[in-house]
Formats: structure tokens, sequence, C-alpha cells
């Protein structure tokens, strides 16, 4: 059984700097690729500015208990939205890489293992559906499921896919729409598929620094000991490339909406 936990906010101040939060370095990266003056403040937080709104970038790592350390540095910075933007695995089939999910909820396991339900914001959810139709992205409309763990094998994401009823799964965008709710800010969660439900993930221990950044000697070492891996490596090398410029568009769409 669910439970809606979050109502549409009321919307905030114009002057207030819109969050954006992203997992990986190459998600935001791709989201500051279209704004103007941006200056690192921080690791991992960068600011930026799109028309005459400001946008803060927020890289974050992997995974909720990292999502949730990074969120208690911006209790208390005022800000007008919440926009959760990255990548995502299909739990269905038909979904390509590149591909927006157009999500109205994001669902997630609270700690009884009820699936909360957070609503995304209306009229965040109209812009984001221009934006797209604006930028060329194939989009599927359908629930996010926010995971704790990574699902490697087409039969992990099916499996998920069917007891939760999302369309498509991630690791942060439901503690970004909580935190989003529990501050009465707007949120919505832009995320494209990464990879389809038929595409099998390799398991590399330690590929990734806990930021979410490929260790290269990692993977070179783990190509030479398993050479059978390349080409699955080297298919999530291009799909991630595609991803990542849906994601440039979309931004480049989108932000002009929200000034």
């Amino acid at each position: 059984m669910s439970k809606v936990v979050s109502d549409f906010p009321a919307p905030h101040s114009r002057s207030a700097p819109i969050a954006v939060f992203t997992a990986l370095a190459w998600e935001g990266a791709a989201v500051r690729a279209i704004l103007r003056q941006v200056k690192r403040e921080t690791e991992g937080v960068w600011r930026g500015s799109s028309g005459k709104r400001e946008v803060i970038i927020v890289t974050g790592g992997i995974g909720p208990r990292r999502t949730r350390q990074i969120l208690e540095q911006f209790t208390d910075i005022p800000l007008a939205a919440v926009i959760s933007v990255g990548c995502a695995g299909a739990l269905i089939s038909g979904l390509s890489c590149g591909q927006l999910i157009l999500a109205a909820d994001v669902r997630m396991l609270s700690a009884e293992t009820q699936l909360d339900r957070f609503l995304v914001d209306p009229d965040l959810l109209v812009h984001a559906r221009t934006a797209a139709v604006r930028a060329a992205v194939p989009i599927a409309e359908g629930p996010l499921f926010t995971s704790t763990r990574v699902l490697y094998t087409p039969e992990d994401k099916a499996q998920q896919g069917e007891a939760t009823g999302a369309i498509a799964v991630e690791m942060e965008s439901g503690v970004h729409a909580a935190f989003a709710a529990s501050r009465g800010l707007p949120f919505l969660v832009l995320r494209v598929i990464l990879d389809p439900v038929g595409m099998a993930l390799p398991v590399i221990k330690g590929l990734l620094t806990p930021e979410g950044n490929v260790r290269p000697l990692k993977a070179v070492s783990h190509v030479i000991s398993h050479p059978q891996h390349l080409p699955r490596l080297l298919e999530l090398k291009r799909a991630r490339a595609t991803a990542a410029q849906a994601i440039t568009n979309l931004c480049d769409a989108l932000f002009p909406l929200l000034t």
C-alpha cells in the first residue's frame, strides 16, 4: 500500500535560486553546460545563471545516504525550487536511452517498508513537457522509483517495476523530493534513461568513487582481467553520452521557462 506524503507546494520567491541536485559528475556537467557565469563555490557545488534566474548545481554522489548528508547543507538556504536531474534505468520494456521519464510522482520505500509517493509540482511538470517537446527529447510518462541499491540485471529491474508500479529507477530523487516537501518547495524530477531494461550493468567493485566519478586505473585493470566486459562498458559509455546530451538539451529548453 502506498501513501502520498507531499502536497503541491505554493510558489516561492522569484529572487531565490533554483537548486539542481545531481548524483554524478557528468550529470552536473551536462546541466552547467547551458548556464552563464558558472563558478565553483565548494566541492561539488557550482553557481551560475540562466536569464535572470540564479541556479545552484550540486553534485552529491550516489545513493540515499550520501544525498541526505548533502541536503543538510541546504536546510536554511533560501531556494525557489528543487530539481532532481540525472539518469535512470528502465524497469519496463519499450524505453530507450536518452528518453525523458515525465514523472508525476516519485516512489520510495520508507523505514517501515511502506511505498511513499512524493508528488511533482504540476506547473513545473507542464514546463518539463514543453521543454522536452522543444528539445525534441522523447517522453515516457510514469512514476519513478528511488532504490537503495543498483539494479544490475534485467530480471531485477523487471521485478522492481512490478513491485513498485514505476517505469524507471534511480537512487536519489525520492530524497530530493522529501527535502523539497519538508521545506514547502516546488519539486521537479528530470531523469533520462541510461540503461534500457534489457541492458545488464557490469558489476565492477570500486569502479566509481563515492562522488560517482570513474576510477580510470580500476577500469583499465578490470578490462585487462575481464576482456569480455569491454563491449558492455563501451555500450554504457555511449549510453552516457546520449543521456548527457539529452539532459543538456532539456535544461537549455527548460530554464528559460522558469525565469
